[in-house]
């Protein structure tokens, strides 16, 4: 071998060496897919194996596709990501545990949009969220959820800082709550657009901390414990356009400074329909309508009109 052709040989190599050294790099679009494979850099053409697998690997920010109709496992989410199950049957199973963990920074935003989170009867919440600037939720199914030290939860907000989410389109179902929120420090602003929540013997909607504020409008509460609940002092929610019926109370309000309000909202076949305590407050509009209810508290107060 000549000396230059040695030098060629030994240069090749040592660069062969330095690029297989080199970690994958994230992308900002990444897919999953049934047949995947987690080793992989999570291509359209290697698509990874399961959502822990592709975040890894997805650039804060990014998105992540769901290639075809599968279980793709519980996930963490710790950044900014989109995940996108459209046109498939986009499963989380989390039998004993939460489907969709939310713990990301306070300036990220999280959406996740067409995915199916089965608790199997045991899970403990369809998605958590701990921390985020915002999180939507849109076209998602929440099922299952029934477990845990207060009962499963479909949508929990248990916020270390301000977080803002926006539910729409979306479907709850067999959880022993649906969406319950609180705050340890901060605010929770959130919006339930469109929802439909069935069979739940604890709460539909849920204000448990001061400093959370909610508005449900469109949304279809049925065969709950108590349809919309507020223990959170100075908590508010506003319900407008909704149907609250066959559960035990429609609308609960049991602590100091508290405050529902509901406008143009059908309340039908309630065991009780309003309730009062502790200094709550229940403001209507006065254009609601009502059948079937056991009664219950009178309303307090009145919205504004201008």
């Amino acid at each position: 071998m000549t000396r230059s052709l040695f030098r060629q040989f030994t240069f090749g190599g040592m660069m062969i060496a330095a690029m297989s050294a080199v970690p994958a790099q994230a992308a900002t679009r990444t897919w999953v897919s049934g047949s995947g494979d987690d080793s992989g850099p999570c291509s359209f053409t290697a698509p990874c194996k399961t959502l822990a697998g592709t975040i890894s690997k997805t650039d804060p920010g990014g998105e992540i596709s769901v290639m075809g109709s599968g279980s793709y496992g519980a996930v963490v989410i710790n950044k900014a990501i989109t995940i996108i199950g459209e046109g498939n049957l986009a499963g989380i199973f989390a039998n004993g545990g939460t489907a969709i963990t939310v713990a990301a920074g306070a300036s990220d935003r999280v959406i996740l949009r067409n995915l199916l989170l089965n608790g199997a009867g045991g899970g403990t919440s369809g998605i958590y969220i701990s921390g985020a600037g915002g999180i939507t939720i849109d076209n998602c199914f929440i099922y299952g959820f029934t477990t845990g030290s207060v009962g499963g939860v479909g949508v929990k907000v248990a916020a270390s800082a301000s977080v803002q989410v926006d539910v729409r389109n979306t479907s709850i179902t067999h959880s022993t709550h649906g969406f319950v929120a609180q705050t340890m420090s901060g605010s929770v602003i959130a919006s339930i657009d469109n929802v439909r929540m069935n069979d739940m013997p604890g709460y539909g909607v849920a204000a448990q901390s001061s400093g959370v504020y909610l508005s449900v409008r469109n949304t279809f509460i049925k065969s709950a414990g108590i349809a919309i609940f507020l223990s959170g002092p100075s908590s508010q929610i506003n319900v407008d356009h909704s149907e609250l019926v066959n559960s035990g109370t429609a609308v609960s309000v049991t602590a100091a400074g508290a405050t529902a309000r509901l406008n143009d909202n059908s309340v039908y076949n309630n065991i009780t329909d309003l309730s009062i305590a502790n200094g709550g407050t229940i403001a209507t509009g006065f254009n609601n309508k009502s059948g079937g209810n056991g009664a219950g508290s009178v309303p307090n107060a009145s919205v504004s009109t201008f």
